[in-house]
């Protein structure tokens, strides 16, 4: 009978997803939104947040399926979208798999620093909030506010930058169309991939680059394209910002 009592208070702890005693922590989760769940650090299942706040260890993970999540380190908030998956290993300290977060450093604890790695790049960040995705084989750093430093972890990458062209030359689009023998619609949708592919000037092979605000880079495989803010990421942070003050 006493072996039965310890297993279903043992079961109970891990049901509501409370701390262990020997938890380092480093993060609660505040708030969340339909289907969410913790992967503790070390463990292969995954329990229910339980009771808010959420006391979240080193190396916990943190899964959205249909559904969003507020967590709080004390030196930023982190609102995580849809289907992704977040790892927080310290103070400060997180690590993307795969989805969206929106980062907000709180600018009274930013000389303490904030790092957010992903599977290709590792992202050093003082006041500012910033959007990092892992979608479709790309990885991608939105800047809102600020400065963020970005450190390849797989070596010099090919860096271009897009430029903005808002009306192509007559000249230019005639003689590209005059080359094809499809239809008018074809033609002018394969000169917007042309006119994109033209835009793209080559940089450098850089490791390390710093991103200014109304910004965002783009990485997949050993290319990494720097541009302005696409409607869609300014789309996914307004939504994420707007979800997040809802909850306080």
């Amino acid at each position: 009978m006493r072996l039965l009592q310890i297993f279903l208070v043992m079961f109970a702890c891990a049901i509501s997803g409370t701390a262990s005693a020997n938890c380092q922590a480093v993060a609660k989760m505040v708030s969340f939104d339909g289907q969410v769940s913790v992967k503790p650090a070390g463990k292969v299942l995954k329990t229910s947040p339980g009771a808010l706040p959420r006391t979240l260890c080193a190396g916990d993970e943190v899964h959205t399926f249909e559904g969003r999540a507020l967590i709080n380190d004390g030196r930023s908030a982190v609102a995580l979208d849809r289907f992704s998956v977040v790892a927080f290993n310290a103070a400060g300290r997180a690590a993307l798999d795969k989805g969206l977060a929106l980062f907000e450093v709180k600018k009274r604890t930013a000389e303490a620093g904030v790092e957010v790695k992903t599977r290709l790049s590792v992202i050093g960040v003082k006041g500012t909030r910033f959007l990092v995705g892992d979608k479709n084989d790309d990885v991608s750093v939105v800047l809102d506010e600020g400065v963020v430093d970005i450190a390849s972890t797989q070596g010099p990458v090919g860096l271009y930058r897009e430029k903005t062209v808002t009306r192509p030359p007559d000249e230019d689009y005639e003689s590209y169309a005059r080359r094809l023998a499809e239809g008018v619609a074809g033609e002018q949708a394969a000169f917007e991939k042309y006119k994109t592919q033209v835009q793209r000037e080559f940089v450098a092979y850089v490791e390390n680059l710093t991103l200014a605000a109304g910004k965002e880079l783009v990485t997949a495989g050993r290319i990494a394209v720097e541009r302005d803010i696409s409607g869609e990421s300014a789309k996914a942070i307004k939504s994420l910002c707007t979800w997040k003050d809802k909850q306080h």
